[in-house]
C-alpha cells in the first residue's frame, strides 16, 4: 500500500513540475524599454497592480504612497511618479524604532513613501508590523516574510506602526512611530 501511495505521489510530483516548466512567465511591472534602449513612458494602465503604482508627484509629496503600499514588499515593489522614473520604498529606509534587549528588532519607515515595517536579524524570529489609527485601535498587520528578514508593508501617512517579533514564548516589541 505504501508503495503504491508513493508511486501515485511521485506521478503526482512529476505532473506539477511539468507544469511549471510549460507556465508562461508572470507579466512584468512594466514594458520593457523600446528597441533603441530608451526609456518608454509608462501609462497607469499598463502596470500590474501586484508589482506597482503610478502615484503623482504632488501626491507623493503630501501623502506617500498610502494604502496601494499595504501589503507589499518594501524593496521589490516598484512607485512609477512620472512616467517613467520609479523607486522603491526601501531606497530611503530609516530605521525609526528599535528593540536590541537580546534581539535586534527593528521598524524600518520610508519619508517618501510614508510606510514602515519590520525586520529581524535572523529568521529565528517571526517578525509582524502592525498599523495603529491615533486613538489605538489596529488598523492592519503582517506578519512573515516578505524578503531577506524583513515584513510587507504599512501605510504610516498619519498613523502609527510598531514591529514585533516572536520565538518561542518570547516576543519582542519596538515603540510606535
Amino acid at each position: 500500500m505504501l508503495k503504491k501511495r508513493l508511486v501515485e505521489l511521485g506521478a503526482a510530483l512529476a505532473l506539477c513540475l511539468s507544469a511549471a516548466v510549460a507556465a508562461p512567465q508572470a507579466a512584468s511591472a512594466a514594458p520593457a524599454p523600446t528597441a533603441t534602449g530608451s526609456a518608454t513612458t509608462i501609462r497607469a494602465a499598463d502596470l500590474d497592480p501586484a508589482k506597482a503604482t503610478m502615484i503623482a508627484a504632488s501626491t507623493l509629496a503630501t501623502s506617500g504612497c498610502g494604502s496601494s503600499c499595504d501589503g507589499r514588499n518594501p524593496a521589490t515593489y516598484k512607485i512609477y511618479y512620472n512616467g517613467s522614473d520609479y523607486y522603491t520604498c526601501a531606497e530611503d529606509a530609516i530605521t525609526a524604532a528599535q528593540n536590541t534587549s537580546g534581539i535586534n528588532l527593528e521598524l524600518r519607515y520610508s519619508p517618501r513613501c510614508r510606510t514602515a515595517w519590520a525586520r529581524v536579524s535572523s529568521d529565528f524570529y517571526y517578525p509582524t508590523v502592525r498599523s495603529y489609527y491615533s486613538d489605538g485601535r489596529v488598523r492592519t498587520s503582517y506578519s512573515g516574510f516578505a524578503g531577506s528578514y524583513y515584513t510587507m508593508m504599512v501605510n504610516d501617512a498619519g498613523l502609527l506602526a510598531r514591529a514585533e517579533a516572536t520565538a518561542g514564548s518570547g516576543t519582542w516589541y519596538t515603540s510606535k512611530y
